[in-house]
């Protein structure tokens, strides 16, 4: 009996110590490893390092005789219709056999230039006397057929062509139509969800910011054809055809939340705060931009698509992670 006795007192001890491992214990090991954050405000910038090239509406003028070049205007000058550039005063060359030094940009325009003896602008636009033979090849009606496996090897370097002397079919200068110009890149398949068309983005040029709106979105192999539009000055506009750039693609303020801390429930998008009961509830979240790994979201309250006001997260709220 004492032996019976002694195993039912020690089974009763055992199921008491269950009992608190399971009321106590488990909780408190379990809300340990449940892995939450604190939210904060801050800023997320997303940014594309790309190469631009320049896309614009423009003339080459060529030289109807040989002699020497009497300039009116400078370079990067906006002139009206009609403004005379410059003047050619014939003289022939020292040696009649003398070969142009841009052999290789008249080849590239292909005849595609206008020659004639008033050197007057056609239409409004920007001076430049920066040429390299492809001002009809980056065109704004061939810009959306452009392949990056043969843009990537041109040696598009502009050429100074200001002198005192001219052969005759030598570039003179350009006038390019400053009213809407654009600008290409291409980028990876994996950062092209980052675009859409219509969005309006900041390009970090070397010499200065511009403003752009994504015109269209190509398929070109395993890269992305990216066409932006400006009106904006940039003071290199009509001088280079290329540059090193950053597309700002989206500069917001708010609440950070990782996206892994972001679910769906009943159709609503949103993240589970903790509770000071220590117990998860649903608060719905507006997204403002994302880089795929974190999110930018409204602070507080915000407006749905309805017009109603949604309380949401505010700074310092407790969220699970993977929920």
């Amino acid at each position: 009996m004492r032996v019976v006795r002694k195993i039912v007192v020690g089974l009763f001890i055992l199921s008491i110590i269950c009992l608190y491992v399971v009321i106590y214990a488990i909780p408190e090991v379990t809300d340990v490893l449940t892995k939450t954050e604190t939210l904060e405000y801050g800023n997320l910038r997303i940014v594309d390092n790309v190469v631009c090239y320049f896309i614009r509406n423009e003339t080459v003028y060529t030289a109807a005789r040989s002699g020497n070049v009497n300039y009116y205007v400078a370079d990067a000058i906006h002139v009206k219709k009609g403004t005379k550039i410059l003047e050619v005063v014939f003289r022939a060359p020292d040696d009649p056999d003398a070969v142009s030094i841009y052999g290789g940009i008249i080849d590239r325009l292909e005849g595609d230039s206008v020659t004639n003896g008033e050197y007057a602008s056609e239409f409004n636009g920007i001076t430049s006397y920066f040429i390299d033979g492809y001002e009809n090849y980056f065109t704004p009606e061939t810009m959306r057929e452009l392949k990056y496996k043969n843009v990537s090897g041109l040696n598009a370097t502009p050429v100074n062509v200001v002198r005192d002397f001219t052969l005759r079919g030598e570039p003179l200068y350009k006038i390019c139509n400053n009213r809407e110009w654009f600008l290409v890149c291409w980028v990876d398949a994996a950062n092209i969800s980052k675009y859409n068309r219509g969005n309006s983005v900041t390009i970090e040029l070397p010499e200065g910011d511009v403003k752009a709106v994504i015109e269209d979105i190509i398929e070109d192999g395993d890269k992305w054809l990216i066409v932006f539009s400006s009106n904006r000055f940039y003071d290199d506009f009509a001088k280079i055809r290329s540059a090193p750039a950053e597309v700002v693609l989206s500069d917001s303020n708010g609440i950070i939340i990782r996206n892994e801390s972001i679910t769906v429930s009943d159709g609503k998008v949103g993240v589970y705060i903790k509770t000071k009961s220590g117990s998860y509830v649903f608060r719905q979240i507006k997204i403002i931009t994302t880089d795929g790994k974190n999110s930018i979201t409204e602070v507080s309250y915000f407006y749905d698509d309805e017009g109603e006001r949604v309380s949401t997260v505010n700074i310092h709220d407790e969220i699970l992670r993977n929920p």
